[in-house]
């Protein structure tokens, strides 16, 4: 070996410590890939929580902005703070509507969060019309009407995006 010649590096493979199997779902107690009932109802257990956690956070800032969207109805000074809440709630239960199965619920807040998009204050009519898509995505939760629901809650998903598009103008 001449002296320009380097010796390749020493390289040394590490085992893991513990089998990807073992690892698998859960790194504290680990779950088997095949999975049994129990485990299963661990995992329904699981998901089932995040859903009830996901209702009551949504319901709660549903409240609140319906309160504020209903108080900047009469209050002009409100209505910045009332359209940027409502886009917020918009964007957020759009995100997550799907995510918990409650996609009639994320089609009612794209239409809000159309309707609110590029706004920065409302008049009295367009705060109607953010109330009634407020109040239709607290029904489907009160409800919890999972999936797309009936004829008619596609009939009522089709006209609020009617009566968005109709009052939408002006933006301000």
């Amino acid at each position: 070996m001449s002296m320009n010649e380097q010796k390749p590096p020493k390289v040394q493979i590490i085992p893991p410590r513990t089998e990807l199997k073992q690892r698998a779902v859960n790194f504290t107690k680990g779950f088997d890939i095949n999975l049994g009932p129990e485990q299963l109802e661990e995992l329904e257990r699981v998901v089932q929580r995040s859903s009830d956690a996901f209702v009551r956070s949504i319901g709660h800032d549903l409240s609140e902005t319906r309160q504020l969207v209903i108080n900047a109805i009469t209050n002009a000074d409100l209505r910045p703070k009332a359209v940027e809440k409502s886009a917020d709630l918009a964007y957020s239960t759009k995100a997550l509507g799907g995510t918990f199965d409650y996609p009639l619920m994320t089609q009612i807040a794209k239409s809000l969060e159309v309707f609110l998009h590029g706004r920065s204050t409302a008049n009295k009519r367009q705060l109607m019309v953010t109330q009634l898509h407020i109040d239709a995505i607290y029904v489907i939760l009160a409800s919890r009407i999972t999936g797309f629901g009936t004829s008619i809650e596609q009939a009522t998903t089709v006209a609020l995006s009617k009566i968005a598009a109709r009052y939408s103008d002006p933006r301000e």
